[in-house]
């Protein structure tokens, strides 16, 4: 797909923010899915959005690579139980 206009939308309100309907063609020819996160921007007066790219190569092993044991503290104690927080042992 270029970057020519293919469609034109109008911005309309969603409860207390404001959105934009993308049509189905623009969707398919840039390859998102439903529910996909975006990255919105501005460049200039142009609104980007940029598909997040998922990181499914990410393991509990390489999110825990920086833990050691000189940076891993012991429990904090955060005072009384005040709620629904209760555990009866």
């Amino acid at each position: 797909m270029t970057n020519k206009t293919v469609a034109t939308q109008s911005l309309q309100k969603w409860g207390n923010s404001a959105g934009v309907r993308l049509p189905q063609k623009i969707i398919k020819a840039a390859k998102l899915s439903l529910n996909q996160e975006l990255i919105v921007s501005l460049n200039g007066n142009s609104i980007m959005l940029t598909p997040l790219q998922p990181n499914n190569d990410l393991t509990l092993e390489k999110m825990l690579i920086g833990v050691t044991p000189e940076n891993v503290h012991g429990e904090i104690n955060l005072g009384a139980d005040v709620g629904a927080e209760i555990i009866n042992d």
